[in-house]
């Protein structure tokens, strides 16, 4: 996929270096007293001695250098990776994660991809449509799947489109149920005809314990403190803070082809 990451630069080419000082040229020191070449007498100076061998192993070495150049800088099939169709197309199934706005300053809602770690905005997803959504305490299901995501109304916990349908009886509604049940009957003073309260089904738990991240583990983002991610003609690598020694917390590099073999650029 491509680098989620920009990539421009502002290298600020077109302006003057600030470093540079416009008289600069004026303070360097002419050389005008040079010595002249004595003619009077000359010495013999031997030719200095020279080992074929060592000839032939310098030609070898830069043989090698220069093919091993050739290597690294010409490619003869750049091509993107090949990605065959899904046979499944749209009617795959997949999982995310659906953050939902209103509630802790969320200004607008958006999906978190598992298998990427990625956060799309709802009009940027990559996903087609959506057939269900679940939480701890309720689950909704979409009653028209076929259309696109972009067409679907995401306030499905206050839908009253009649585009959503709950399955699980809330407990909020079951309340409010209630109160108006029990208006009805409050001059029934025998008791009798009242009918017996409905059961309310709660979510059933997650079959997975629930996990527990350490502070420390937290912070390091992965494994060992480092983490490297590949993109389309890119390289990232994560660093943790204060893992590495200089303070480099993110790396990019940038490539001329697919392969990711000729270094275009490398920006820390």
């Amino acid at each position: 996929m491509e680098c989620p990451f920009s990539l421009e630069i502002n290298d600020k080419e077109d302006q003057d270096d600030p470093m540079e000082d416009a008289d600069e040229h004026l303070m360097k020191q002419e050389e005008t007293d040079k010595l002249e070449p004595v003619e009077d007498f000359q010495v013999y100076q031997p030719p200095d001695p020279k080992s074929v061998f060592d000839a032939e192993i310098i030609a070898k070495k830069k043989e090698e250098e220069r093919l091993a150049h050739i290597k690294g800088s010409v490619i003869d099939d750049d091509e993107p990776d090949f990605e065959k169709d899904d046979p499944f197309g749209r009617s795959r199934k997949h999982a995310w994660v659906f953050i939902n706005k209103a509630k802790r300053e969320i200004a607008d809602a958006f999906f978190v991809e598992p298998s990427t770690g990625r956060k799309y905005q709802v009009e940027d997803a990559p996903y087609f449509s959506i057939e269900s959504i679940f939480n701890h305490k309720n689950y909704w299901i979409n009653m028209d799947p076929s259309r696109g995501i972009d067409e679907i109304n995401l306030e499905f916990d206050n839908d009253t489109t009649g585009e959503w349908e709950y399955v699980m009886i809330n407990n909020d509604d079951k309340k409010g149920e209630d109160e108006e049940e029990n208006e009805e009957d409050e001059d029934d003073d025998d008791g009798e005809g009242g009918g017996g309260d409905d059961e309310v089904l709660d979510m059933p738990p997650p079959w997975s314990p629930k996990l527990y991240v350490v502070k420390e583990k937290f912070a390091e983002l992965c494994p060992k403190g480092e983490k490297t991610v590949f993109y389309k003609k890119c390289k990232v690598e994560f660093f943790s803070d204060c893992s590495v020694v200089d303070g480099l917390v993110k790396r990019i590099t940038i490539y001329e082809d697919y392969k990711r073999i000729i270094v275009k650029e490398v920006r820390s």
